[in-house]
């Protein structure tokens, strides 16, 4: 399927994230599906690929504020068309050691950074 249509989510190697890539994989209504994450996911890298839509992995080995915010700007600006930001950023392996404050200034900054790719 050919869309102009791309979705960027952040967080999908939780548990939310992965059921919600799962679902944007299955809908077929965004290509590319572009993932910000720790670690690749070749689970649903083969799901995607099975399905005929682009998934594209961003890596981002420490989610600190300013390395997603970072990470954004570069993914969102990559893409041509619309684009849907979704951030599923949970408590994690990684995340846990973040404070309250830290998870804020990171959906704060990814909303800033999408906007800012956006215009870009």
């Amino acid at each position: 399927m050919s869309s102009t249509q791309a979705a960027v989510v952040l967080g999908a190697s939780g548990s939310v994230g992965n059921a919600l890539v799962k679902e944007l994989i299955a809908s077929r209504a965004f290509s590319p599906i572009v993932t910000l994450v720790r670690r690749s996911l070749p689970d649903q890298v083969a799901l995607a690929r099975d399905a005929g839509v682009e998934l594209r992995e961003k890596l981002i080995p420490t989610m600190d504020p300013a390395s997603v915010e970072a990470a954004t700007v570069e993914a969102i600006g990559a893409l041509a068309g619309d684009a849907v930001g979704l951030s599923v950023l949970g408590v994690g392996a990684g995340t846990a050691k973040l404070t309250i404050d830290e998870h804020r200034a990171v959906d704060v900054q990814l909303n800033a950074a999408f906007a800012r790719g956006l215009k870009a």
